[in-house]
């Protein structure tokens, strides 16, 4: 495991790791997303767009002093064939000694007629914030997923409550907890904290799969069943579990909470799981670590725990061009926890996270676009 302020710190600015971040398909105003088939998907094809902030970007990190002037990340996107949101990661320093790695993570909002150029709502403020003190998400806010759930928005998060895993008697010491959370919303800017705003799925025991964190969700509803593809960390490695639930809150652990199978993955593992289901079969984009630098992958599966790999080890994406917002170099982060597909005018869309090869390797939100075979 490297040290903070290599891999692990820089996913972690990330997700802060993946998504996570992730991959309900949506209506849009000339395909639904039942027509969006796991067929199509394996022959997809991405490249990326340019969008309509620096470097290539869609959504820039903010000013100096801003709650996201450190990165912006983890977009979480939904349309409604009018009108894109976007739900979105930010981060900026902070002296609180009780905030894991110097920072404050919230999340907010920006909205786009066309998916390229982005407006921040809410007067450019955080639509979710720090919860009060001693609550699970006291210290930041991370990973958000955002699903239509019947005439409501209902967001899970990653909730940062200070603790580190030394805190818990664990190792690295130095990796916070994250535990996941839930909030629920009629317009998507004024959000409400669930179930009391306790966890809806909390950290598992001392040495299991997900011992220090249980964050960096996908979920679908498939029929009468919520099921979820989230990361799950231990001790040196991030894994990807699955979980399913009658109504969103209460969670159940797949197979023990045994790893999904299947994936490509370095001795970092993998993260960041993106799913679609048609009826029949699952495809998945995820984040894996290879020879240093994460970046994303696809497989695809019959029941959604036992995968098989697309392209062989092969990222769906080549490394960026030289001045792009996603140039990261070895031992960065490129191209990892992506958001949920969108599906309009013929064309597959996807937006991401990067990270730009120069000090202070800012990170930013991109699109990836593919024709549908």
């Amino acid at each position: 495991m490297r040290s903070l302020q290599s891999i692990h710190w820089s996913f972690l600015r990330f997700h802060c790791g993946l998504l996570l971040c992730v991959m309900a398909a949506v209506g849009s105003v000339s395909a639904r997303a039942d027509d969006l088939t796991v067929g199509s998907l394996e022959k997809a094809s991405f490249r990326r767009v340019a969008g309509g902030a620096s470097q290539g970007a869609c959504l820039d990190v903010g000013p100096a002093g801003s709650w996201f002037s450190g990165t912006v990340g983890l977009p979480t996107v939904h349309f409604d064939g009018a009108l894109y949101r976007m739900w979105f990661v930010g981060d900026e320093l902070t002296k609180d000694p009780k905030a894991p790695y110097g920072i404050y993570q919230r999340i907010g909002l920006a909205t786009s007629k066309d998916g390229v150029h982005w407006s921040l709502a809410n007067e450019g403020q955080p639509v979710l914030d720090l919860g009060s003190p001693g609550s699970a998400d006291a210290k930041g806010l991370t990973h958000p997923y955002v699903l239509k759930v019947g005439n409501q928005f209902w967001m899970w998060y990653g909730a940062i409550d200070g603790r580190l895993a030394r805190d818990l008697g664990l190792a690295p010491g130095s990796v916070r907890v994250e535990r996941m959370c839930l909030a629920t919303s009629t317009d998507g800017l004024h959000w409400e904290r669930a179930n009391g705003g306790k966890p809806v799925l909390d950290i598992g025991p001392k040495g299991s799969i997900d011992g220090i964190q249980a964050t960096g969700m996908h979920i679908l509803k498939i029929g009468d069943e919520f099921k979820m593809w989230y990361g799950a960390y231990g001790s040196q490695q991030h894994t990807l579990v699955l979980a399913t639930s009658p109504d969103g809150l209460h969670w159940t652990r797949h197979n023990n909470g045994e790893p999904i199978k299947g994936l490509v993955g370095g001795a970092q593992g993998q993260l960041g799981a993106s799913v679609h289901f048609d009826g029949k079969r699952y495809f998945m984009l995820y984040g894996a670590d290879k020879e240093g630098q994460w970046r994303t992958y696809a497989a695809v599966s019959n029941d959604g725990f036992h995968f098989q790999q697309l392209h062989g080890d092969t990222p769906i994406m080549e490394q960026a061009p030289a001045g792009n917002f996603d140039t990261a170099g070895r031992g960065r982060n490129h191209v990892t926890h992506p958001s949920q597909f969108v599906l309009t005018n013929g064309q597959i869309r996807l937006w991401y996270m990067g990270e730009d090869g120069s000090p202070p390797h800012f990170q930013r939100i991109g699109l990836m676009e593919a024709a549908i075979p």
